[in-house]
């Protein structure tokens, strides 16, 4: 999966009136580059109910939008953004319908873009970040899309986004066995014969192993596939 930056040329506000039904980009939204902690723009406040923990910095209701166009040829791809960090219970948005939301603060995830997009036209992006309860951190943690965001762009049979795990089985200064997992997922209406080659290169970029497999992946399924490949001499750490 090919990923593309998009930190740039989002718009900025912090919501106000949380229950507003208003789904507009006000005039006092601001021009902003990723990654953005929204609760630094606010002066300290010895009364927050965040305390210490924040620098006695409030959090709020944050709202950022972004205007992606996307080709009409990408009808046959498989789009998700990627989130690094948002802080925190972060709603997304794609032209009004919501898309995915993640509670947790700290962690990474996706959300799939396909279901929501107009191809070949603008579409809007935006994340709305809950982050007005307090206290609800022990320890500084900023507020609003504070890592970056990335669009990751595949073809419809795709490796699943975190899905390859590699461990090593074994080690001696003669051979090692190395174990590698992937997921597979084919989005497509027709089924999928495919080639999965895996390769193994040392620190010059030398192949020491490499491994060819045969993947059928029928239509609107997911598979788990494991091979083991043998580099002889390794260098071992």
């Amino acid at each position: 999966m090919k990923l593309q930056n998009m930190n740039q040329d989002w718009k900025f506000w912090e919501e106000k009136d949380a229950f507003a039904l208003v789904w507009n980009i006000p005039e006092s939204a601001r021009d902003i580059t990723l990654p953005h902690d929204a609760m630094m723009e606010k002066e300290a406040n010895p009364q927050s109910q965040n305390g210490g923990n924040t620098g006695f910095r409030d959090g709020a209701v944050y709202n950022y939008v972004k205007i992606l166009t996307v080709p009409e040829e990408y009808e046959d791809k498989t789009l998700l953004l990627k989130f690094e960090g948002i802080y925190m219970n972060a709603f997304v948005y794609v032209n009004g319908q919501l898309a995915g939301k993640r509670p947790y603060g700290y962690s990474q995830f996706y959300v799939p873009l396909n279901d929501f997009l107009k191809y070949g036209e603008e579409n809007e992006i935006r994340i709305q970040v809950r982050n007005g309860a307090m206290a609800n951190s022990r320890w500084y943690s900023g507020g609003g899309i504070y890592r970056d965001v990335s669009l990751g762009i595949a073809d419809l049979a795709y490796f699943v986004p975190d899905g390859v795990f590699v461990r090593t089985e074994e080690a001696s200064k003669e051979l090692a066995l190395v174990r590698i997992s992937s997921e597979l997922k084919n989005r497509g209406h027709r089924k999928k014969n495919l080639r999965m080659e895996t390769v193994i290169l040392d620190e010059n970029e030398v192949e020491v192993a490499r491994d060819v497999t045969p993947v059928t992946l029928f239509a609107g399924e997911a598979v788990s596939m494991s091979r083991r490949l043998a580099v002889e001499e390794p260098r071992l750490w």
